[in-house]
């Protein structure tokens, strides 16, 4: 990120939350300089001739969905050469134009391949209208949501296609919906920066924000059957995927044999997707699109109803994060969680788990150390338990449970917890942990319940 973005990004965040939060925020970023090193390296040509040459996967067939309206005629161009550059050419593009003006029209004339698809829309729908008027013409197995001026990585689809054909091939699920990681790029598409490297699905992670984004393939039946959702227009993808989610999590509830939605749901830890950064861009100036930020929290809040969950979506400090704030114990909601927990804090520095060793102050990578997330660790000394899994809390401490999470009582730690040393500390933490989870629950980590010791 430039000195320029840099200062922008401060003096909104200070607007939003103060400034002693925007110098803390402003702090993070010139010290823990998460991937401050990053460079995008493009698979060796070596490798992207073996990927052409592979016989090995399955015959899957992709839909590159592209809503268009006045696109740059150069970003356009990029958009489309990469999508010619792809290893695996299995795919077709279908690109539905809402301009005015014949820019985009002039472009497309250009290409004579037969994958490419044009449609010329009588008029401009939006960017969910104009979407499912180009799902309406795919055939392929699979769609991908492409932004009309950003970029694929060559090697894109073969991945997104070798993982349908794992997951096929060692008798899993096949997957719903896949992602990749993805960095941004500038205007003019030379230089990659700010890369998005994403975790494995994590349901409570999502219901903060739409950190799947790009590159995402859907199964066309289930794209086609559920469309794109006019009214959520600006974050009309962080509602499919919602959707797409609690249609796998009502499924499983009523079917314990239908496979949790981590079954369904495929990362593919690759940056597989530039996204172009230019003026008024949401990517380079977050700012450009608050409306955005509205309909990411009524597509929330529309879940959470979906699911019976009793809530109220609310904005998180930083922009395009949102919090549920749960009506009573979220507990009480939510049967797939065997537990709640959160930071135990000493000096300052948070003393346990994935987030070990950081500065409480600090918002984490992506802003996760602020947000709802599950996680494979939870520690007794700020613990909540399901009482549905009492007993395996029995079990493993060999105690009667009692609650120490800091949102619900300040009370002092129970004289056992306080007598054991760090190691036995330790290895009781991960053994609860995994025999909860082994009971095929998710734990949930509440970055806002803090014990300071």
């Amino acid at each position: 990120m430039s000195i320029v973005q840099n200062i922008k990004k401060t003096i909104n965040y200070s607007k939003k939350n103060g400034y002693k939060e925007a110098a803390l925020a402003a702090w993070e970023r010139m010290t823990a300089r998460y991937y401050a090193d990053y460079t995008y390296e493009t698979p060796k040509e070596e490798e992207l001739k073996r990927q052409r040459e592979d016989r090995t996967l399955e015959p899957i067939s992709f839909s590159l969905i592209v809503p268009a309206f006045e696109t740059h005629r150069n970003h356009l161009t990029d958009l489309i050469e990469s999508c010619l550059a792809q290893t695996y050419g299995n795919w077709e593009l279908i690109l539905a134009d809402g301009s005015e003006t014949q820019e985009v029209s002039a472009v497309m004339s250009q290409y004579e391949d037969s994958r490419i698809h044009y449609v010329r829309l009588q008029e401009n729908g939006g960017i969910s209208e104009n979407t499912n008027q180009a799902l309406a013409y795919a055939t392929g197995d699979y769609c991908g949501l492409v932004d009309h001026d950003d970029i694929l990585t060559p090697d894109a689809l073969y991945e997104m296609a070798r993982a349908i054909t794992e997951a096929v091939s060692e008798g899993k699920e096949k997957p719903v919906l896949l992602y990749s990681d993805e960095d941004k790029c500038d205007a003019q598409g030379n230089h990659f920066y700010d890369p998005h490297i994403k975790q494995d699905f994590n349901l409570d992670l999502l219901l903060t924000n739409n950190y799947i984004c790009h590159l995402c393939v859907v199964e066309t039946a289930w794209i086609q059957k559920l469309q794109i959702r006019r009214q959520y227009d600006g974050a009309q993808d962080y509602d499919l995927v919602l959707r797409i989610v609690s249609s796998l999590m009502l499924k499983e509830k009523e079917n314990s044999n239908s496979g949790r939605v981590e079954d369904y749901i495929c990362h593919v830890p690759k940056v597989l997707y530039h996204w172009r950064c230019h003026e008024g861009s949401t990517a380079d100036n977050p700012q450009s699109k608050m409306y955005a930020y509205e309909a990411g929290r009524k597509a929330l809040a529309d879940f959470t109803f979906r699911m019976g969950w009793k809530a109220d979506i609310r904005h998180n400090k930083h922009l395009g994060f949102y919090r549920i704030a749960y009506r009573n114990d979220v507990l009480i909601h939510r049967e797939d969680l065997a537990a709640v927990g959160g930071f135990v804090v000493h000096a300052g520095k948070i003393a346990s788990g994935c987030y070990r060793g950081q500065p409480r102050v600090y918002a984490g990578y992506m802003n996760r150390m602020d947000l709802y997330q599950n996680v494979n660790y939870l520690d007794i000394r700020n613990l909540e338990v399901n009482k549905a899994y009492f007993d395996v809390y029995e079990e493993v401490t060999g105690h009667p449970y009692e609650c120490t999470f800091a949102a619900y009582t300040s009370a002092p730690l129970p004289q056992w917890i306080r007598e054991l040393t760090p190691e036995q500390l330790e290895r009781l933490n991960k053994k609860l942990s995994h025999k909860l989870q082994a009971k095929g629950a998710r734990l949930l980590l509440d970055p806002e319940a803090v014990r300071k010791l």
